[in-house]
């Protein structure tokens, strides 16, 4: 019994998977070059239940939807068609939650693609503007400390170009003002927010 009925399943593939599970119940994930499942032996009704998977799908995200599968076949002792209604409808259920768990992820790809795109646009901006021969050394101070966490006066030195002791004048003047405070842990410097 199959569904829907005009799934394909070539006939060594189906053998591999009743010799695997040797009459034991067990999950089987099977991986073959135009295949790709995961299979369940039910002892009681002696009857592999096999999901048919895409290339790229990870067995072992479906175990639970094989689960519920299994259960849904032992609440159906009496006929095979009361049984195998309920399956299909197992299955289309399933696959509406998969369908709309794809959508969801989809979505969140799209929004952490544009997230990304953004970071990137704003560091170019900041980079332009640190460049930027008509700022101030402590303009240049606070707004690489807006694009960091944290700075050292090292990291500082390094991306701004100014005297070391202008960089240090600087530095003591923003934390009197309380602009920024410095972690002793980290030896670094911080926007106080």
């Amino acid at each position: 019994m199959k569904y829907p009925e005009d799934l394909e399943t070539p006939q060594n593939i189906v053998q591999q998977i009743q010799i695997s599970h040797n009459f034991v119940e067990s999950y089987i994930i099977t991986n073959e070059e135009n295949w790709n499942s995961i299979s369940f032996y039910n002892p009681n009704k002696e009857i592999v239940i096999v999901l048919v998977l895409d290339k790229y799908d990870n067995g072992s995200d479906y175990r639970e939807v094989l689960a519920e599968f299994n259960k849904e076949l032992e609440k159906y002792p009496e006929s095979e068609e009361a049984m195998k209604a309920n399956l299909e409808k197992v299955f289309n259920l399933s696959l509406r939650v998969f369908r709309t768990t794809d959508e969801v992820i989809l979505k969140l790809s799209n929004e952490v693609m544009t997230l990304k795109l953004k970071l990137f646009d704003m560091e170019e901006r900041f980079k332009k503007i640190l460049n930027s021969k008509r700022l101030s050394v402590r303009n240049k101070i606070l707004l690489l400390l807006i694009q960091n966490d944290q700075l050292t006066i090292k990291d500082l030195k390094k991306a701004i170009r100014a005297s070391d002791s202008w960089i240090t004048t600087v530095i003591k003047s923003l934390l009197k003002e309380k602009i920024i405070s410095y972690n002793p842990n980290r030896d670094s410097y911080y926007l106080m927010l």
